[in-house]
Order: structure tokens, then C-alpha cells, then sequence
């Protein structure tokens, strides 16, 4: 049976919220589509670093799911996968709830898709905990206590759960909790990742936390659409992968980030601001026809940033980090490549340099940027913890916006939506020239950037010459633009 809400009455909530498993009836996380590794480019990347494909070696991560207990008593209550199975007995299991008593066959699923051995693409994880979502909700974020999230010293951490309020006015607890998920993330510097639903309106849970990342299906069946509350107006999911649940989508992108987490350690890509760009850089957009964006709107409102691309994002962090200058950079950037700055350096606004040679052409660009909402404690009580964040103010939201300029200083285009922590331009068949990014700010805060692009010859005149007598009905096309659901 599906997880409800359940507590003692010496810790109660003074709101109702439904947790759930969220599958499709008849499905489960682990009916992923068979050649989901082929979709995100995992099989491309494994054939050409052969034995050096990373595989989330030292990289502990976590897993929240929603209980199940059969209609039995709370003795029943189940959260955990199989750990004894062939894709998960080589893992080393702590129960962060302490109080499983059985397999749930979702978070089996679940797991075997986010580090399993052969079903993952971070088999190389050994370390992961495990907490029934109430539990984590009410203890771990504190929410019940009143007190700050415990420690969570993960780099990822999945839910493949959703929760939604039980009534309206039950949104002010809900958005207690979407404000703890958002203080965790900053503090601890953990990328924690949601799954939306399969169907209708986005859950209260966790697609409403600024920091935090939703996933949604490659085949747009989930529930996609604005934020409703606490920052209201923002697009969500943020990435897709190719699921036919969101359950097994989301789990997809954690076990990509956990392993491009191997490759960050040690740099500036660790932040979770830097994965969080990385990611979302990386994602594809060709898969999708009607896949768009604004300059107000940074990314699609079914498909978000696109689908998500592992071979992508490792040649984003492969590129190496190139640091932005306050000043016109003297130097470009390469096709791949991050940036990560921290407040105390965002003085001004930053710059980075795109050529394009003559003679060739910019195929692609995909730029990210990404930064935290801050949550401060409103509470001068000691001890106490109620998480304080006003979207509204530049003291909790900082507004960054993205500026592409040619040579002439004339704008190519811009991402500066005025809601969102965000911002992403997407641009193909960008001609011959230099290009300057700017990165602005009304209010200095951490920031991590990404990029990818890709550059072809153009072709000669005798060849287009050759081409458009001998193969006119071809014809010249320009790329769709792609883009992945999680489900």
C-alpha cells in the first residue's frame, strides 16, 4: 500500500501533508526504458574512456522513500530496499530511520536505478543511507522539534516521493519544510533531487524548494507547471530523463550526478551551485520539437532544461574551470568549462569570452547558471529553528541575469527572469565572431556557471554549390531542440 501520514502523539504536526510513492498503476521504478543508458549519452562516454568512465567511487549519497506498511501497525514499516540482492550486496546500508523491518520494493527499484551495480551508471558507490520520508520530513528537517535539519553529509540525496498538502491551510507547514530543504541544501552543500508526479499539477514536495532539483519523464507524462507558493510563477520540473515513471526518472539523474561527483572532487565543481549548472548545461534539447524558452522564461514549461545528458556534463567538468574576470577577458573560453564564484569575489559584473573562428560556426551553446535562495533562523529563541526566506527580497533571492554581447556590444540574447535562481540561454548556429557573457547581480551571492557548445566548418561555396543542385530536396534544416522528462 502507499505511504500515508503517520506520527506519534507525542510528535505531532500541527499540519497534514499525504506522502506517497509515486508510480504509474502496474509499473515500477526499475521499468526503465532498456537503452536509457544509450539516451543519455552514458554509453557513448563509457566507449571512449574505456576503464576511466568514473563510477561514484567515494561519493556517499542518500535515499528517502515513502513507507509502506500493508495496513499493518507501525512494526511493519518498510523503506528499504533489498540489500541483499545482486546489484545491491557489495553497498554498505545504515538505516537513517531507524525503523525498517522488511524490503519495500519501490525504494528497491529506486536504488538498483541510483547505484546499482549493473542497472546504475554509479555502481562505484558503496555508502548509502536510507530514511522513511515522514520520518525525514518531521525529524530530520526538524520541522516537528522546531530545531535545524540534522547533519546530512551526503553529495546526493534522492527522493522518488511526492508530497501535497491536505488542505490549504495546511501550505504554511509545507512551506516550513520546502524552506528547510533549502537551508539543508546551502548549509551542507547536498544535491537533493525530487521526483514530480506522473500526471496533473507539480507536488508541494519537493518541486517548490528553490534548491533543490525536479525531475519529470523524457515523454512529458508528469506533472509540470508554475510554483503555486512561496516564490510563485516558477517553471517546474527542472531536467527529464527517459522513464516511464518519474519514480525511475529521478533516481536517473541522481545516479548521473553522483557519478560526475567522482570527477568534481576536489574542484570547484563539488558546490552544489557548480552541479547543479553542470547538469543542467548538460541536458539535451533535440529530442524535443516544441521545446523554448524566453528571455524571461530560462527554461521549457513541460521539459525544463531538457533531458539529462551524462556525456555532456563530464565533458563540461573534463573542460576545467575558467574563472571569470571583472574586466573584458583577454582570453576565450574552451567548447566546455564551469565557473564557480563565491560572493566575496562578485564584486562587479563578470565576464567570459566565446570565439567563434571564421569560417565555422557555433552549432550549439548552452549556458547555466544557478545560485541559492538563502534561509536565515527568524527565531531568537536558542535552539529554536524557524527557517526565514522572503523570495520577494534580494536578501533572500539574489536577481542574477545572463547577457550574451557581440564585438559591437549589441545583445545576442539574455536570461533574466526576475523569479526564478536561475538562468539559461540556449542558442544554435551562432556565426563567426567573439561573444562576451556577462554575469549581473543586484546582490552578491555564490554562483556556479556551465557551459557547453560545439563548432562545425562551414561548408565551402562549391560544396553548397554540389549540395544544392544534387541533393536539393534534402534541403538545410536546423536542429530540433531536445529535451528529457524524468518519471
Amino acid at each position: 500500500m502507499r505511504s500515508k501520514p503517520c506520527w506519534n502523539r507525542s510528535h505531532r504536526r500541527t499540519f497534514a501533508v499525504v506522502v506517497v510513492a509515486w508510480v504509474m498503476a502496474g509499473s515500477s521504478p526499475g521499468d526503465a526504458l532498456a537503452d536509457w543508458k544509450d539516451d543519455i549519452g552514458y554509453t557513448a562516454l563509457q566507449a571512449e574512456l574505456g576503464a576511466a568512465t568514473p563510477t561514484g567511487v567515494g561519493v556517499n549519497v542518500s535515499q528517502g522513500e515513502a513507507r509502506v506498511t500493508d495496513n499493518g501497525p507501525p512494526t511493519t514499516i518498510r523503506y528499504m530496499p533489498n540489500t541483499a540482492s545482486a546489484q545491491l550486496s557489495t553497498k554498505t546500508f545504515t538505516d537513517g530511520s531507524g525503523m525498517n523491518v522488511g524490503v519495500n520494493s519501490h525504494a528497491d527499484g529506486v536504488a538498483n536505478l541510483f547505484i546499482g551495480n549493473t542497472a546504475s551508471i554509479a555502481p562505484g558507490v558503496i555508502n548509502i543511507t536510507n530514511y522513511d520520508a515522514n520520518d525525514w520530513l518531521d525529524d530530520k528537517l526538524g520541522s516537528v522539534s522546531k530545531t535545524e535539519p540534522v547533519a546530512h553529509p551526503f553529495k546526493v540525496q534522492n527522493h522518488s516521493w511526492i508530497a501535497n498538502a491536505k488542505t490549504p491551510t495546511d501550505k504554511t507547514g509545507v512551506e516550513d519544510l520546502a524552506k528547510r530543504v533549502d537551508y539543508l541544501v546551502n548549509r551542507d552543500d547536498v544535491l537533493i533531487i525530487g521526483g514530480s508526479t506522473n500526471s496533473g499539477s507539480i507536488p508541494d514536495l519537493l518541486a517548490h524548494s528553490y534548491n533543490a532539483i525536479s525531475v519529470g519523464r523524457t515523454d512529458g507524462g508528469h506533472g509540470s507547471g508554475p510554483t503555486t507558493f512561496y516564490g510563485s510563477g516558477r517553471p517546474r520540473p527542472d531536467i527529464v530523463a527517459p522513464s516511464g515513471t518519474t519514480s525511475g526518472a529521478t533516481p536517473m539523474v541522481s545516479s548521473t550526478a553522483a557519478m560526475l561527483y567522482e570527477t568534481a572532487a576536489g574542484s570547484n565543481a563539488d558546490h552544489v551551485e557548480t552541479m547543479r549548472a553542470v547538469l543542467m548545461a548538460g541536458a539535451t534539447k533535440n529530442e524535443f520539437a516544441s521545446w523554448d524558452r524566453t528571455a524571461t522564461r530560462p527554461i521549457d514549461e513541460v521539459y525544463g532544461a531538457g533531458e539529462v545528458n551524462a556525456y555532456n556534463s563530464y565533458q563540461i567538468l573534463a573542460g576545467g574551470e575558467t574563472n571569470g574576470t571583472l574586466v573584458a577577458p583577454l582570453t576565450a573560453a574552451g567548447l566546455f568549462g564551469y565557473d564557480f564564484v563565491e560572493a566575496i569575489d562578485f564584486s562587479g559584473t563578470m565576464q567570459y569570452r566565446f570565439d567563434v573562428d571564421p569560417g565555422f560556426v557555433m552549432d550549439e551553446l548552452s549556458i547555466f547558471l544557478s545560485w541559492n535562495i538563502q534561509v536565515t533562523n527568524a527565531s531568537a529563541v536558542s535552539g529554536e529553528f524557524i527557517p526565514d526566506a522572503d523570495p520577494s527580497s534580494s536578501a533572500s533571492l539574489s536577481n542574477l541575469e545572463l547577457t550574451l554581447r557581440d564585438a559591437s556590444n549589441a545583445i545576442i540574447d539574455q536570461s533574466i527572469s526576475g523569479v526564478d535562481n536561475f538562468e539559461h540561454i540556449y542558442l544554435q548556429d551562432l556565426a563567426a565572431g567573439s561573444y562576451t557573457l556577462q554575469v549581473s547581480r543586484d546582490q552578491a551571492v555564490d554562483y556556479g556557471l556551465a557551459w557547453r557548445s560545439s563548432i562545425s566548418a562551414v561548408p565551402e561555396p562549391a560544396s553548397v554549390l554540389l549540395l544544392s543542385s544534387g541533393f536539393a530536396a534534402w534541403g538545410f534544416r536546423r536542429k530540433a531542440v531536445a529535451i528529457q522528462v524524468t518519471g
